[in-house]
């Protein structure tokens, strides 16, 4: 997953922003993911390049996507595990909990549509019979 663009290199607080996971996860995927080193300045601040960028976009997929413990995620971003059949069945045991999730919420928003437009049909319809009798 290639991240590019014309910058050269990102503090901490825009790659937790681009990624989308707090700076603290960042800096703990440092210390368990070896591939994730990025240089530092004369202050000791981290200098993140594309390159660590991608790095981190590919550590959050495997986690938070594909669902992989972090033991198992370091395996595959140093190449040194094949994903196999179990890892596939897990990954699509998470695809399908995420749809069933963003079913829900579609069905919540439908129930909650359906439960107004009655409670204003129903006080229509006793306008209607306070006016009749």
């Amino acid at each position: 997953m290639p991240f590019e663009t014309q910058k050269s290199y990102y503090s901490i607080g825009e790659v937790s922003r681009i990624a989308g996971v707090p700076a603290y996860l960042l800096r703990y995927w440092e210390s368990f993911f070896t591939e994730l080193s990025p240089a530092r300045d004369t202050r000791g601040n981290r200098r993140y390049t594309n390159r660590d960028i991608a790095m981190v976009l590919n550590i959050k997929e495997l986690v938070y996507d594909k669902g992989y413990k972090l033991g198992r995620a370091s395996e595959l971003v140093k190449g040194d595990a094949p994903e196999n059949d179990a890892d596939r069945k897990t990954a699509e045991i998470l695809k399908l909990r995420k749809q069933i999730e963003r079913d829900q919420k579609k069905n919540s928003t439908v129930d909650d549509r359906r439960r107004v437009l009655l409670e204003e049909i129903r006080d229509e319809v006793e306008e209607l019979l306070q006016m009749m009798g």
